[in-house]
Order: C-alpha cells, then structure tokens, then sequence
C-alpha cells in the first residue's frame, strides 16, 4: 500500500467482495491503516513476504496480486505469490527489467502476468458510483493538508519519496 492507488486497490478489493486481501508494504502506520481497512498486513521488513503470504494461505498463494512499486524485487514477489491460475497484475510504471522461472513460476502453476492501466475512462462511472456509496473514500487518518507553500509541499513529496507518513496530500489555496 505505497501509494494512493493502493489505498484505493484495497478499498476497490472490498467493495468487490474479495476474499482475504493481504497489503505488503515496509511503513507500519500504512500496514496499520490497511489492517484497520479490514486487510491482512504483511511487513515486508519482517521477513520475505512471500513466504509470509504463502504461510498465511497455507501454501496455497494468491488468485491475484497487484504490483504498484514498480522495483524488479517487488514485481518478482507479486508473481512468486501467485496460486494456481494465479494472475499478477503489473500497475506500476518502471524501468526495470523482471525475471521469474517459466516453468516453476508460471508454467505449473497456470499463471499470468498482466500489465493493468490503473484506471480506463470507461471505468470512471463505476469509480464514482464506489465514491458516491462510501465505499472509495479517504479518512481524514489518510490524509494529510499543506497550504499552497512550497516548504509544505515540498516536505510532503520528500514524505512521499522516503514512504513515510500520510497516503495522500491535499493542497489547500489560503485565504
């Protein structure tokens, strides 16, 4: 849950009645709002995550998983994690090349590897009816206002950068 697409990812997970929703991430208070979310956190500095997802399904992996970091390790983890019939879906924009094994990775396991826009114009509607019911929202917890000061928002971009704080910020024009 490194950004606000993945807030909205696992809110979207919800509101679709999906299954046990697992969030990876390295920054506890995001681990903590996605717990409070409803979702299974997974602290990535606690160990290989995988293993972590695979422990807590009983061996059995995920149907989906969602890469929204964009680093090789992590577009990696998403598919080692994946069940059978699994499917990874790649959001993140990256310059980094992936590698998997064929066979034991994908191959056995029936499983793809997608790459996903993380929205379609056709699929605002859909998004705004999810906002207008309440089940898209963003708790004042995650957010974070600045004025419209360049020290405000520069510190909230280094926060964003450094995966510390609040989800999303919103500037705020003064009076």
């Amino acid at each position: 849950m490194a950004s606000a697409v993945g807030y909205s990812a696992l809110q979207l997970a919800r509101a679709l009645d999906c299954g046990a929703i697992y969030v990876v991430d390295i920054n506890p208070a995001k681990l903590a709002s996605a717990a409070a979310l409803g979702a299974i956190p997974i602290a990535a500095t606690a160990g290989d995550p995988v293993q972590q997802i695979l422990e807590a399904t009983g061996g059995q992996g995920v149907d989906v998983s969602i890469d929204l970091v964009g680093p090789a390790v992590t577009m990696n983890q998403a598919v080692r994690c994946l069940g059978i019939l699994g499917r990874a879906a790649m959001v993140a924009l990256s310059r980094e090349s992936m590698s998997f094994l064929p066979y034991t990775e994908l191959i056995n396991r029936e499983a793809e590897v997608i790459g996903v826009s993380d929205h379609l114009a056709s699929e605002l509607p859909s998004l705004m009816r999810y906002a207008q019911s309440g089940k898209l929202t963003f708790p004042e917890s995650a957010l974070r206002f600045v004025d419209l000061d360049a020290a405000q928002i520069n510190a909230a971009l280094d926060a964003l950068e450094r995966s510390t704080d609040h989800v999303r910020t919103v500037i705020e024009p003064g009076s």
